[in-house]
């Protein structure tokens, strides 16, 4: 019978471990060295230290060369390291004095820089804000509906949604005045029977008019099944 030894190598990383005085001799040193080699049957990749900061990067990535998505930008010049610059935020509505964190930084918040694009590609002529009608409406509950993935259907017009349901409304059954407009509590609004939360289509099927308070106070909840078409 051989001598104990006192410290093996372990096969996987190549680092020294020390052996205990009982017990069966170890191969690893942690089971996640045995976990690699049980996987990869090769020792891991050697330790390699950050490119900018100089910390040692996990041997899980061999390729690897920064230690942080942080030293990874500041190592590329996307983000700005040391003494920086104030500027004036790029937004002439706003123009305040800002830090920027990153070289293509020209405004001092992301909203400042939805503002400033929104101006400058109104100026150039390159946005039409359609009035808000049937068209855009519907547009609009389309992309609603394909990002809950439901269905749709032919295209929901307000007023011959109304016509359908002789201008009552579906929550409470009083009269809906046409004539007024958004945001007037009273105003017509579509509702959504079975909501586009729920899996509901967005169809002539399942809309209904309703006051626009009562779509409101309704909320994302069903209402039973869905409207069949009517005449």
């Amino acid at each position: 019978m051989g001598k104990r030894p006192t410290e093996i190598v372990c096969k996987s990383c190549a680092e020294r471990v020390q052996v205990r005085s009982t017990g069966p001799v170890p191969k690893y040193c942690s089971p996640q060295c045995r976990t690699w080699w049980a996987h990869y049957r090769k020792p891991m990749p050697p330790l390699r230290a950050c490119r900018w900061c100089g910390e040692l990067i996990p041997r899980r990535s061999s390729g690897q060369r920064f230690c942080s998505r942080l030293c990874s930008e500041i190592g590329r010049g996307i983000r700005l390291y040391g003494p920086r610059r104030q500027l004036a935020c790029a937004n002439t509505a706003c123009g305040k004095l800002f830090l920027p964190g990153f070289r293509t930084q020209r405004c001092c918040s992301e909203a400042c820089g939805k503002r400033r694009w929104a101006l400058q590609a109104k100026a150039e002529g390159r946005t039409y804000q359609e009035p808000w009608g049937d068209r855009r409406r519907d547009r609009y509950h389309r992309r609603r509906a394909l990002k809950k993935a439901t269905s749709t259907g032919e295209p929901v017009l307000r007023d011959a949604i109304g016509e359908r349901d002789r201008w009552k409304c579906g929550q409470c059954g009083r009269k809906v005045d046409r004539t007024l407009a958004y945001p007037h509590p009273r105003s017509p609004s579509l509702d959504h029977v079975v909501p586009l939360s729920q899996g509901g289509a967005h169809s002539p099927e399942n809309v209904q008019i309703t006051h626009l308070e009562c779509n409101v106070s309704k909320g994302a909840r069903g209402g039973g099944e869905q409207l069949l078409l009517i005449g």
